[in-house]
């Protein structure tokens, strides 16, 4: 029953791991993604970045060059960042949003063509219960997720009439990685929040 392909981005670790992982069992054929790909896993993991438009035209062609379909989407690529908005560098800020935030919509973009074409598709875009809320020191975190939930809602209503569901998971606190790639913004002696 569950012939259908499912790309994940940023499965190489965390949630994005643990979906490919579980989807696989249940006999979905998954291809996960990550900009650097390791590890033995029973799905197809594929070298991408979200932040590369020429990284993403590739994984979605070498995707449908084996399939001829993509009929889920799950956005789960993600970084966190810390610390005080006065004092986290507005370079980090952008880091943040390229990979949460447009990373998510270029991949939507690129396989939308696809999905209308089939007439169907599922997009589920991982962001975060963070995404309700500004959380103080997580709040470029929580805005570049918060941006992801509205998009996600009005992205759901334009594609709707192509039989192309879209769709919002928004986890809490869950024991992954997510720590080790986080950008944290050095307080230096002079500021406020030292």
């Amino acid at each position: 029953m569950h012939d259908k392909v499912v790309f994940i981005t940023g499965a190489t670790s965390g949630l994005g791991l643990s979906t490919a992982k579980h989807l696989q069992s249940l006999g979905f054929k998954v291809y996960g993604t990550g900009r650097n790909p390791r590890g033995d896993h029973s799905f197809e993991l594929i070298k991408m970045d979200v932040r590369d438009q020429n990284s993403i035209e590739n994984a979605i062609s070498y995707v449908l060059s084996k399939e001829k379909t993509i009929d889920i989407l799950i956005n789960n690529a993600g970084i966190g960042i810390t610390g005080s908005i006065e004092d986290t560098p507005t370079e980090g800020m952008r880091e943040v949003f390229e990979t949460n935030f447009f990373g998510a919509i270029e991949m939507m973009k690129a396989v939308l063509p696809q999905m209308r074409k089939q007439k169907k598709g599922l997009i589920i875009n991982v962001t975060s219960i963070a995404g309700y809320m500004g959380l103080p020191f997580r709040a470029i975190y929580s805005a570049s997720k918060g941006a992801l939930e509205l998009v996600t809602e009005a992205l759901r209503m334009e594609v709707k009439t192509f039989g192309i569901h879209i769709a919002n998971v928004a986890p809490g606190d869950f024991a992954t990685n997510i720590a080790s790639g986080r950008v944290t913004t050095e307080i230096q002696e002079e500021s406020a929040y030292a």
